[in-house]
């Protein structure tokens, strides 16, 4: 039987495919319409295996979409029982859709056959689309301090975004290698679910987030706890640690709250710190040391609070410094030592012999002080290069532990 002689009640599901193709962003719906029509399951994935739909709920629908994924990240091509279909537009692959196999269709399935793949196509491309222009606005909205809120506004209404009047900033970055660009997308899916209102974006191989500012604190940083912990699990090598800020920023302060945590970002915390969300609060010295302390004067300094241990490490490569920041950053030495990845003995051992190359036992809170800030210093400088400064701040050199 050819298609043009179903009847009208029977191109009921046609209708509603295309209505849904045209009128929707969730591929969700559109598969079940699909997988309702067929009477038979559907998955539908993006390009590298990501899951878009997969119908009906149980073990058919998970079959169909093992079979989606192994033929997105693996090539299968064939497998019996199962239709499998590249979804493309332009040229561009947009992921696979598999249908489970029947053989005996009537018309109006046979054309949903032919015509899912062609809706689902241009439903993914505008969707993917519509991301981008969105990605672009969250980009804009966290690094153009000229993005004033009123045209912030115009643009986010053209886009369906409704924008918050402040938000929660926060960067997601990896420590290590960046994760492959699926893991970022899922990412960004969930928190889309978990929270519509929510905005992220990728920012230089990092990813922005936004949440809205009417929460609290707790609230906020549960959320952003378990997006770290998701990314974490996504990619257990890349590291990944968020750092947020304290407190809402309004519209107006956006780019430059974004641009002091990248600040942060930057300088990082000590070498084997393993916590996953850091707060800008607990950058409130780097950033005193960054706006007020001028390269000459910060070189003087750690000179002359580190020097002796400055050229032990250089010439033994034993790493004391470490060591001994992450005694004066953690109150107890089982925490120090796991950060440094040593036995408590062996870290006591080494503390020791930082103090004795150091010569200063650091007895008195005035001299930890000192070389604590020194330490952080340092390793500010390392990460962002002071600025020259005409005349050098006053700071005092610690005092002779000899004297």
């Amino acid at each position: 039987m050819g298609v043009g002689s179903t009847t009208g009640h029977s191109l009921g599901p046609l209708a509603s495919l295309i209505h849904l193709a045209v009128g929707s962003d969730d591929s969700e719906r559109l598969a079940a319409a699909a997988a309702a029509a067929l009477a038979r399951p559907v998955a539908v994935v993006g390009p590298a295996g990501d899951r878009l739909a997969s119908l009906p709920d149980g073990p058919e629908g998970q079959r169909a979409l093992t079979v989606a994924r192994a033929a997105a990240r693996n090539g299968l091509v064939a497998a019996p029982a199962w239709e499998i279909v590249p979804i493309r537009h332009g040229g561009s692959l947009l992921g696979h859709l598999v249908i489970g196999a029947d053989g005996d269709d009537d018309a109006v399935q046979q054309t949903v056959c032919e015509l899912l793949p062609t809706l689902l196509a241009d439903q993914l491309q505008r969707v993917a689309l519509l991301r981008s222009h969105r990605a672009a606005f969250v980009r804009r909205l966290a690094s153009d301090t000229r993005f004033a809120p009123l045209h912030a506004r115009r643009d986010a209404r053209e886009l369906g975004i409704a924008l918050a009047d402040a938000y929660w900033p926060a960067i997601l970055a990896w420590q290590r290698a960046v994760p492959r660009a699926s893991v970022i997308e899922t990412v960004e899916r969930e928190l889309r679910e978990r929270t519509p209102r929510s905005l992220a974006a990728s920012l230089d191989g990092r990813m922005v987030l936004l949440y809205p500012g009417a929460a609290g604190r707790d609230e906020a940083g549960g959320w952003l706890a378990d997006i770290v912990a998701l990314a974490r699990a996504l990619a257990p090598a890349s590291r990944a640690r968020m750092i947020a800020k304290d407190a809402p920023v309004a519209l107006p302060g956006l780019a430059a709250a974004v641009e002091e945590l990248e600040t942060f970002r930057r300088f990082g915390a000590g070498a084997g710190d393993e916590r996953s969300l850091l707060w800008s609060r607990q950058f409130g010295l780097e950033k005193l040391l960054r706006e007020h302390v001028g390269a000459g004067g910060a070189r003087r300094y750690v000179d002359d609070q580190l020097g002796p241990l400055l050229a032990w490490d250089r010439d033994h490569r034993s790493g004391l410094l470490a060591v001994l920041e992450a005694a004066l950053d953690l109150p107890r030495h089982d925490q120090a030592a796991r950060r440094c990845f040593m036995h408590r003995n062996t870290f006591r051992h080494r503390l020791r012999q930082a103090l004795a190359v150091l010569g200063d036992p650091l007895e008195d809170a005035e001299s930890r002080l000192a070389v604590h800030v020194a330490l952080k210093l340092r390793r500010l400088a390392a990460a962002e290069p002071l600025r020259s400064r005409s005349r050098s701040t006053g700071v005092s050199r610690r005092p002779d532990p000899t004297a």
